[in-house]
């Protein structure tokens, strides 16, 4: 089989959660004698569009850099830009592709579906977020608040318009006042903005139900796109697998004097590290015996980093910063690990991470919510803790502490986790069923977006 991948980013250079997803399923591939290559964002700072294409790990790997203003336009241009069809254009052509897949759907999700239809290529996308429903990507509002979802254009237009200055300060430093105000500023400045939210959410819509075949993750992403009005049908859950380097998990750990704690990811607010430094140094102040390890990136929210940087100085033999770590080193740090703790202020989806510490047989403390607690079964596989509780974070961290035997307990809860070969087995089973569904039936193409013209000359490669 012929596969293209489409994903908003790639490693090396980006490396989060889909854009590795990507990269695994592209090995898969290589690995067992399919033919994949993947198209990419590498930079949107660019000011002329280009595109470089190069062999990586057995894959070519077709990465765009182009420029898309950072205004509100930006909610029109992430789905109207006619170089990026152009260019996906002239790689479906020349790769003669049998399907599809697209990761997220951020970027350049709506684009590769439209150029797809117009040449009749059957389309796959996983959703490992809300890109589809929520112009921020997670859910996540501007003032820093968790959103249940888009149930108004009001709400969706004042959270926009939050994220310009000129209300951002106002909403942050005097919310009451914003709230009063907003009526007016409804009425009087947000036209653009709706506008510009009804085209995208009429594009984007379209788009995810005129895909063959959506991928969730997690039973809990397929509950919120169809309470907020997605068609899904063609939705599928099937949770992602693992490919591990070698050697099995549950490590038989001998019982430690010090708890040894870990966090893996990005270090950004919406994922709630502050929360866990809030609730481990009270602990280190009684003189708990506890070591936290923080690994990822300290570049992406330079100034959040280096607040909890500061705060974490006191403790700096117990709180260490590890920095950013490579997809397999996630191993070496796992095993390492007694307890992962995943703070996250956001829904999450189906973390790679928590799977990743079950490989490894280390159970998990998670907030309460979305698709973490789909995974972590409280008091079996890990603990739970109240959304954005510091507090109650610390609690459940000293009752491994404390409670005798608790921590061998939640080791062997820990569930099986889904080999790589076991997902990619099942997806290919859709695979074929959308394209046998896709070969017996007429091509349906999904209405060209406002402005856009249909692919016809390639761009110029650099």
């Amino acid at each position: 089989m012929r596969i293209l991948i489409v994903v908003h980013g790639y490693p090396p250079t980006h490396s989060s959660g889909a854009e590795r997803r990507a990269e695994r399923m592209a090995q898969w591939f290589v690995n067992n004698n399919h033919y994949v290559e993947v198209c990419t964002v590498e930079s949107l700072s660019s000011p002329n569009f280009s595109i470089e294409s190069r062999e990586q790990n057995g894959v070519t790997v077709h990465r765009l850099s182009y420029q898309i203003q950072n205004d509100l336009n930006r909610l029109v241009n992430f789905n109207d830009y006619p170089q990026v069809d152009r260019a996906l254009q002239e790689i479906l052509e020349r790769g003669n592709f049998d399907l599809i897949h697209i990761i997220s759907g951020y970027l350049l999700g709506s684009q590769a579906v439209r150029v797809a239809q117009i040449m009749g290529i059957p389309t796959a996308i996983t959703l490992t977020e809300f890109w589809f429903m929520c112009s921020r990507l997670n859910l996540i509002q501007s003032n820093g608040t968790l959103c249940n979802g888009p149930d108004s254009y009001v709400k969706c237009v004042r959270c926009l318009m939050e994220e310009q200055r000129r209300y951002r300060l106002p909403a942050l430093l005097a919310p009451k006042i914003m709230d009063a105000v907003w009526p007016v500023l409804h009425r009087t400045a947000s036209k653009p903005i709706r506008d510009a939210l009804e085209r995208r959410d009429n594009v984007l819509r379209k788009t995810l139900e005129s895909v063959d075949l959506v991928i969730c993750p997690s039973k809990y992403l397929i509950h919120k796109f169809s309470e907020f009005g997605f068609r899904t049908d063609n939705f599928r859950f099937i949770r992602q697998g693992l490919a591990h380097p070698g050697g099995a998990g549950n490590i038989d750990r001998p019982e430690n004097k010090v708890l040894s704690l870990g966090y893996i990811g990005q270090i950004k607010e919406h994922k709630g590290v502050d929360l866990l430094i809030d609730a481990v140094i009270p602990l280190l102040a009684n003189g708990e015996p506890i070591e936290l390890e923080i690994w990822g990136s300290e570049t992406e929210s330079p100034e959040y980093v280096a607040r909890l940087k500061a705060q974490s100085a006191r403790f700096s033999a117990h709180i260490r910063w590890q920095g950013k770590y490579t997809g397999h080193k996630v191993w070496d740090v796992l095993a390492q690990t007694d307890v992962l703790v995943v703070p996250s202020r956001w829904y999450e989806n189906s973390p790679n991470v928590i799977l990743e510490a079950y490989k490894m047989g280390v159970p998990v403390i998670a907030t309460n919510l979305g698709g973490m607690s789909e995974l972590v079964e409280h008091e079996k596989s890990g603990l739970l803790f109240r959304f954005e509780d510091s507090k109650d974070l610390r609690f459940q961290i000293e009752r491994l502490l404390h409670e005798p035997g608790l921590l061998n307990r939640l080791r062997a809860g820990v569930p099986q986790v889904k080999t790589i070969d076991e997902e990619m087995q099942e997806i290919m089973t859709e695979y074929q069923r959308v394209i046998r569904q896709a070969n017996s039936q007429p091509i349906h193409h999904l209405p060209k977006a406002v402005g856009v013209d249909q692919p016809s000359t390639a761009p110029s490669e650099s």
